[in-house]
């Protein structure tokens, strides 16, 4: 991190804002009315950082719908990769959001709240290709984390059918 970029300015003079209240999730969801939405592809860590997994959530959702921070935060990121619209967002517990595909028109540096809107779910083609889907990851350094849990639910684990 730049000891001397937005996000490290923003940390020192505390803009990111408080913890959410303990009651509170530490963030809420990205994409419709609030409640949960479909979890079309849950987080599969990898094995090794550069292994085969799936790093973030899919959530289910229509092409063009809201996008919004799941907690207040400071945008490190807008960009293209892999052909998609990205826009990350780091929070005051060093957590960084990602959010893809979404078109947006806020900049690197940008302050957002919790529940604003980012931008609009993009109209390429993402990880539920014929469907629509937002993929929110979650990364602390290098470390890629479940963000399931930040959203104050217990991680599902699908068993077989007999």
């Amino acid at each position: 991190m730049d000891p001397t970029g937005p996000l490290a300015l923003a940390l020192t003079v505390g803009l990111l804002g408080p913890a959410p209240p303990p009651d509170r999730p530490p963030w809420e969801w990205p994409v419709g009315d609030g409640s949960p939405p479909v979890v079309a592809a849950p987080f599969d860590a990898p094995d090794e950082r550069w292994g085969p997994g799936h790093r973030g959530l899919d959530l289910r959702t229509t092409k063009g719908a809201d996008v919004t921070a799941v907690a207040d935060g400071v945008v490190t990121h807008r960009g293209r990769i892999a052909g998609r619209g990205t826009v990350s967002i780091t929070h005051a517990d060093g957590i960084r959001s990602t959010y893809e595909p979404v078109e947006s028109d806020l900049g690197v540096g940008d302050r957002v709240a919790r529940g604003q809107v980012i931008g609009r779910l993009g109209p390429e083609a993402g990880h539920c290709a014929p469907r629509a889907c937002l993929h929110v990851g979650a990364k602390r350094g290098a470390d890629y984390l479940d963000p399931y849990p930040r959203f104050g639910s217990e991680r599902v684990i699908l068993l077989p059918v007999p």
